[in-house]
């Protein structure tokens, strides 16, 4: 059997774009009394752990009321999405305004992660983080580096398509500015004498937006010809989807493509610079000769998305982002259906999805087997900490700056938002460190940023925010978020300081040993301090191998 009889008849048309907003099936919940309130805090808290930057206490009670799907259902529909480009945009005013400083990667920085910690939208912010490590930007790139408001709006672009439609996302990020300066196929020439289209956004897109380097079968295995996986696409199929991408350019740009003026709008084309010749692309599939711009785009994109790998590839990804590094195949296969139908006959619904791997069987088991989880980000470390504790945030600047104490995180957690080394990402899907994981065929991606020395850094980082720098100290830096440890230093015993640190951060399943290190530790501390052996307490905790590992 032929591959592209694996299509079908592939939709080059607008029966593949996103269908238009309505009220989805999978969120018409009626007025039936919950069937999945978690039984305990600890529940609800690992819920939160895979579903958020961080547990706080105010929602952990709130799913403890509502139950799971109902969380879910009001993250998706009534909490308002907090942008990070008009905050941007307000800075830089003001900056230009004073006249002194001018706004950069640094501003970007503490609006992510003032919103990270604080912003009420934190299932929507935490899909977007997901999503920025599969439709990868960098700031380490020289194109973009110096366009920290664009790339802001790209974040906002990946926050506003976190519960819609993977079709329309694709769409989006094919004509982002910073994508295309990310991936060069913004002022992309057609060819001639001496020229060729340039190649690279036509590989990623395939590679790494949609339908990856073999065929797959909907459970993630590969599909096999001869005991051989399938290649998707060969270079003739890349260089073919490089002249569909020709013509890009500044969306005010009128007929000169090295015309316009530098906007986050999406990109428009210039027809005279985008190659109309037949193009035959993924599938073997032709889009004829003479169609515009927008039209080879459309149907380019349609033929990816329409493709059977799109729901595992994706599914795969983002299940490895929120829940676990080893997904099982009925795992996949199930979040992988749910793209395909979100119970509406609707392909491609993110809102859907997330909402599968969060309350799959295999996420939500009381008991999951051991190679379920996953090692947690660096990051996200850090913002559970922040999420978990009271903190007293500095001040405004004088331009409306909250400055969160970390405006480079790769120095110190070998990650940044929208800053990947990069188009891979921090780490591959697929990487497996050397040992027992290896040996065991498991995977752990976040493992590949994790080494002598970012344990080291990490670990560092983390004690500034949980001992060093607190309410109530001499000379408090006034750009930083301060530590206000009363709750817990004004407990009376040592057990009830670690039964504490073991609700908020460990969702009451610390471990015994775990538990005897902490109270030795601090029964140790004989002549310290209340607040000195509380910070010491959350130091110690933040920096465990336990609380580096999501179950």
């Amino acid at each position: 059997m032929p591959l592209t009889s694996r299509y079908g008849a592939l939709l080059l048309c607008a029966a593949l774009v996103a269908p238009s907003a309505h009220a989805r099936t999978f969120f018409k919940s009626g007025f039936e009394p919950a069937t999945d309130i978690p039984a305990t805090d600890g529940e609800a808290a690992r819920f939160l752990t895979q579903a958020t930057f961080g547990p706080t206490e105010a929602d952990i009670a709130k799913v403890r009321q509502i139950g799971l799907s109902a969380w879910i259902d009001q993250q998706m529909n009534a909490v308002a999405m907090t942008a990070a480009r008009p905050h941007m945009e307000s800075v830089a005013a003001a900056m230009t305004a004073g006249g002194t400083e001018t706004i950069g990667q640094n501003q970007r920085m503490s609006r992510w992660f003032h919103t990270a910690v604080t912003g009420p939208d934190q299932l929507r912010q935490r899909t977007a983080w997901a999503l920025s490590q599969i439709f990868v930007i960098s700031d380490t790139n020289g194109a973009i580096s110096g366009e920290p408001v664009q790339m802001s709006e790209y974040w906002d672009l990946l926050a506003r398509n976190s519960f819609g439609y993977y079709r329309t996302l694709l769409d989006e990020v094919t004509y982002n500015p910073s994508m295309g300066k990310f991936l060069s196929h913004f002022r992309n020439r057609k060819a001639a004498t001496g020229r060729e289209p340039d190649e690279n956004y036509a590989r990623e897109v395939m590679q790494l937006f949609s339908i990856g380097l073999v065929e797959r079968n909907i459970d993630y295995s590969p599909l096999l010809q001869g005991g051989q996986p399938i290649p998707t696409y060969d270079q003739s199929v890349i260089s073919n989807y490089a002249k569909v991408f020709t013509g890009f350019a500044y969306n005010n740009a009128g007929t000169n493509l090295f015309g316009g003026t530098n906007t986050y709008l999406p990109m428009s084309c210039v027809a005279t610079e985008h190659d109309t010749t037949a193009k035959v692309l993924v599938g073997g599939t032709t889009i004829p000769a003479g169609q515009t711009c927008a039209l080879d785009v459309r149907d380019g994109l349609n033929l990816l998305a329409s493709h059977p790998n799109v729901a595992p590839f994706m599914a795969r990804q983002l299940i490895q982002r929120f829940t676990t590094s080893n997904p099982t195949p009925a795992y996949i296969t199930r979040v992988a259906q749910k793209f395909n139908d979100n119970g509406d006959g609707e392909r491609g619904d993110l809102a859907a999805v997330i909402k599968q791997i969060l309350l799959d069987p295999e996420a939500r088991a009381a008991n999951p087997p051991a190679n379920f989880g996953k090692v947690r980000e660096p990051l996200l470390r850090l913002t559970a900490v922040l999420r978990a504790w009271n903190f007293q945030l500095p001040a405004a600047t004088q331009y409306g700056e909250i400055r969160m104490g970390m405006t480079n995180p790769t120095a110190s957690y070998a990650q940044r938002p929208l800053g990947a080394a990069t188009v891979f990402n921090f780490y591959e899907p697929d990487y497996q460190p050397p040992g027992p994981v290896a040996n065991a065929n498991l995977f752990a991606p976040e493992m590949q940023i994790i080494n002598e020395g970012t344990t080291y850094s990490i670990s560092n980082s983390l004690a500034d925010y949980t001992f060093r720098y607190y309410v109530g100290m001499t000379n408090p830096p006034t750009d930083r978020p301060l530590i206000n440890v009363a709750e817990l230093s004004g407990l009376s015993t040592a057990a009830e300081m670690v039964d504490l640190v073991n609700r908020r951060m460990f969702y009451n399943q610390m471990t015994a040993s775990t538990r005897t290190t902490l109270l030795n530790m601090l029964n140790f501390m004989n002549g310290a301090t209340a607040s000195e052996k509380a910070r010491s307490l959350l130091q110690i905790a933040a920096m465990s191998p336990e609380f580096a590992t999501q179950r």
